[in-house]
């Protein structure tokens, strides 16, 4: 399978990050994704604040026990 690469429009997208991060089933994991793509992106502000809220929204999420495949 080939990883396609995000357009510039999805990475300011809360909901492209949210997708991503519900691939974590636990808070540990979803701090080490996190981390990775903050690494990755911290020199643009809109793309830090979508990750941010989506963190946020998967944050929650887990807290909730609410597991969602997308």
């Amino acid at each position: 399978m080939i990883d396609k690469q995000p357009l510039e429009g999805e990475l300011t997208d809360k909901l492209y990050w949210l997708r991503k991060f519900r691939m974590a089933k636990n808070d540990k994991t979803l701090e080490l994704m996190v981390s990775k793509v903050i690494d990755d992106y911290h020199t643009d502000t809109a793309i830090v604040a979508a990750i941010y809220l989506a963190e946020c929204q998967r944050e929650r999420e887990l807290a909730q026990g609410r597991f969602l495949k997308n």
